[in-house]
Formats: structure tokens, sequence, C-alpha cells
């Protein structure tokens, strides 16, 4: 049974690390995110403190997770970093480059409708001239993401699948080892149902304290994790972020369901192992 219970909290800690992972990233949102930006070209002459404001306008909008206005002079050092040895374009020292606003979206946000919110916003401004939001290629992009969500997300359920088959043959093989016992106590008026009821309660708390220490170890790994590497950060997110109150219910949810699956898995294992037995 130690070792029973050392596999389930193995798989409990893999599925559990799964779900958490696929909850903050949204699966391919969050890393899509943190590459795409729209960008909203303005006016050569607009003042910077105009500029801005408009970032700060657009930043308040509920798609976006962050717009900053690079101002011309920075738009001029980017474009000699990218292109080195084109000083003399700028004539006269006038900068013949605009300001612009880079705007990222929230992950969740990463849709053709987010993107729309944006470029509806900003068409109306006089101030900008022109809004890079990657054109005819987006919509391509954005279904090859809802792919990749649908296959991760099977992979989540596959992980799932997987856990409750080893459940049940858990279960099937724990009951088979209690025939004698069984029915030594069905023969002396003991009913079935009371053992099979007494099983499924423990296995429904013991699955509980399983799924409960698994998720907290999850945690810890995953803020270990974040806190080390900028790649997990980048594709995952923040191990902060669980902190959010809008996880709390799927968490729950989590470990509810992992909680009654292991209690059911004990049913079922026990009618397995006696199938007429009351």
């Amino acid at each position: 049974m130690g070792k029973e219970a050392a596999g389930r909290f193995l798989f409990c800690f893999l599925a559990v690390s799964y779900f958490l992972a696929m909850l903050l990233s949204g699966g391919a949102d969050r890393f899509l995110s943190g590459q795409y930006t729209i960008t909203a070209i303005l006016r050569i002459g607009v003042p910077d403190d105009e500029g801005t404001g408009i970032a700060g306008k657009v930043a308040e909008l509920r798609p976006v997770r962050e717009a900053r206005y690079r101002t011309p002079e920075d738009a001029w050092k980017e474009f000699l970093e990218a292109y080195p040895g084109l000083e003399s374009l700028r004539g006269a020292r006038k900068n013949p480059l605009p300001g612009y606003v880079e705007i990222r979206l929230r992950p969740e946000r990463m849709s053709e409708e987010g993107i729309a919110d944006v470029r509806s916003a900003l068409e109306p401004v006089s101030q900008v001239e022109k809004i890079l939001s990657g054109g005819d290629v987006m919509p391509s992009l954005l279904r090859m993401k809802r792919w990749a969500n649908a296959l991760l997300w099977s992979g989540f359920a596959l992980v799932c699948a997987v856990f409750l088959v080893i459940l049940a043959m858990q279960e099937k093989t724990r009951a088979a080892r209690l025939v004698p016992d069984v029915s030594f106590l069905v023969d002396r008026g003991v009913p079935g149902d009371r053992i099979a009821a007494r099983r499924t309660a423990g296995a429904f708390v013991a699955g509980g304290i399983v799924a409960l220490v698994a998720t907290l170890v999850s945690c810890a790994a995953l803020f270990l994790v974040s806190g080390f590497f900028h790649f997990v950060r980048a594709v995952v997110g923040p191990a902060q972020d669980l902190l959010d109150a809008r996880h709390l219910l799927p968490v729950c949810l989590f470990l509810l369901f992992a909680t009654i699956f292991q209690g059911l898995a004990s049913l079922a294992g026990w009618r397995a192992a006696f199938p007429g037995e009351k």
C-alpha cells in the first residue's frame, strides 16, 4: 500500500502540475502574447506628452496587458541597432522617424476579437498614422494556436485517463486481497455494502489528502522553477499569478474531482472484485 500511495501521489503531482501550467499559460496563449505586439505608428511631430497619453489610454483597454510609448529618439536608436552604418540618413539633426506605441495583449485575450478591439480604439485617433497588427498572417496563426491548445488539453485528458485506469486497477487488486476477510465478515452477517461504503469513504478522505499534498508540492515546485528560469516565466507565467482569485475556483474544482475519482475508483474496484456481494 505504501508503494501504491507513492504511485498515486506521483501521478496526481504530474496531473496537477500539468493543470496548473495550462491554467497559467492558457496553452500557447502566454507565449504567443509575449512575442506578438500591435504597433501604432504616430505621425511625425506628435509631442511626447500626447504619445504618452495615447499609450495610457490604450493600456486601459480590457484586452491590453501593456502599452508603452517609444519616442522618436528611441525609434532612431532601435533603427541604428538593427541597421548600423546608416547614421547619414539623419540629416541636419532632424529625426526622420516618428514615435510609436507598442502594445501587448493579455494571454486570455489573444484572439481576433482582442486585436479588433484594440484596432477599433486606435483607428479614430488622429495622431495615429498606421497600425501594424499582423495583417493576413494573424488569422492563420490564431487557428494554429487553437489547434495547439486543443492538443495540449488533450494531453492533460490523457494523463487523467491513465491515472484513473491505474486507480481502478489498484483498487481492484486491494479488494481482491481482502476476499478472505470480507467473506468471513459477510458469513457472520455484516452487509457487504456497508464494507464497500466504508472503504469508499476512507478512499475519499485519503484521496483528498493525496490530492491536496500533491497540489501544494506542485505549487512550491512551480514557484521555485519560475524563480530560477526566465523561460518558464515566459512560457508558463510567473507562479505569483496563482495567487490571483480567478484561479482559486479551478484549483478547488480540480481537488474536488481528484478526490471524488479516487473514492469512485475504490467503489468500482470493490464491485469488480465482489460483483454479487451485498
